[in-house]
């Protein structure tokens, strides 16, 4: 099943990578297999952020899995894509969303998946509101 859902979040990060080239907002998704957070969160955000996450232009999501070396070196093209891999090599919380400038590569805020729905899609709204 853990590796299911690492495949899964994987391929929805390079699938989703692509999408929001001109995005103005970068969602880095930080999990681990090993992260108790993500293992406690990961099946709600895939259903209930994630949609909302998907549905928003001005969004690019780009999920980053810091189980192991092998993980970490198939996230490397899609932050490098993004253009975030520098933040993403001093920004390493699993569990954790970061919502970053994509002009600037600032962040604008993070949030920890274990927050409540109400409470991630309150920062997400406001992290793309500030911008």
């Amino acid at each position: 099943m853990k590796k299911l859902l690492i495949a899964t979040f994987l391929s929805m990060g390079i699938a989703i990578s692509g999408f929001s080239q001109n995005a103005k907002v970068i969602a880095l998704v930080n999990k681990a297999s090993w992260c108790q957070v993500c293992q406690a969160n990961g099946p709600r955000f895939e259903k209930d952020i994630m949609p909302m996450a998907m549905a928003n232009k001005d969004v690019q999501i780009v999920m980053n899995d810091l189980s192991n070396d092998n993980t970490k070196a198939a996230s490397l093209p899609m932050l490098e894509k993004a253009g975030i891999a520098s933040f993403a090599e001093k920004n390493t919380g699993t569990g954790t969303l970061y919502f970053i400038n994509a002009k600037s590569k600032k962040l604008i805020s993070e949030v920890s998946l274990a927050q409540s729905d109400e409470e991630i899609k309150k920062v997400f709204m406001a992290a793309i509101t500030k911008r």
